[in-house]
């Protein structure tokens, strides 16, 4: 299901002539913000390819990045996994700003990433992590994992939020909880737990 049809179910459902498609987009994507910072949902993974430059160190993390951050370094054929430092670890080891090699490490530092050692040559790198979504637009096209695998959690939602905007407390009551069953599906297929912090950049100094 497209966020398109899932406008239009929402608006059918409510039924009032001064619900517009720009109020339901906007109830959609705060929805889908409060869905994604629960936890890190399978639909919000994400690979990427990028390309280690000879004697760079730093690169800029994408920018849709939200968490858990994993690299794998291809030489040739030979596909190697780069191991993350943590804060501590990085200000202990980090020592030789001038060494080269194929990188072994990385670690996180605000927006950006850095490899150690600095690479000798140009790689291929493979970047997984999980992202945040989208927002959502009301185009009929537009189509997305959250959308097609929880199309009821967001009508429900979005279904919710349209009746709190016209205080029919009654209604909110039920589609609310109609969003809450359909939200505790979701955690039980993606079988993971909530999050206190999302933001898993580490802030160290480097020498």
């Amino acid at each position: 299901m497209t966020t398109y049809d899932i406008i239009t179910k929402i608006i059918a459902n409510v039924n009032r002539d001064d619900l517009t498609r720009a109020m339901v987009l906007q109830y959609l994507n705060n929805r889908k913000f409060t869905i994604q910072n629960y936890d890190n949902f399978s639909f919000m993974e994400q690979t990427a390819e990028q390309a280690a430059v000879a004697l760079q160190q730093s690169y800029s993390i994408p920018t849709d990045y939200k968490d858990e951050l994993q690299m794998w370094l291809l030489d040739g054929t030979q596909k190697t996994i780069i191991t993350k430092w943590g804060g501590s670890e990085a200000e202990k080891n980090f020592t030789q700003t001038d060494r080269s090699g194929k990188p072994t490490n990385y670690w996180l530092w605000q927006d950006a990433y850095f490899l150690y050692p600095l690479p000798d040559k140009s790689y291929s790198m493979i970047l997984k992590y999980y992202r945040y979504i989208p927002d959502f637009t009301d185009v009929a096209s537009e189509e997305n994992e959250l959308c097609k695998r929880y199309p009821d959690l967001l009508i429900n939602g979005g279904t919710s939020d349209s009746y709190h905007f016209f205080k029919e407390w009654e209604k909110v009551g039920e589609w609310e909880g109609k969003y809450k069953l359909d939200f505790q599906i979701l955690i039980r297929r993606e079988g993971r737990r909530p999050r206190t912090n999302t933001d898993s950049r580490m802030k160290v100094r480097v020498r």
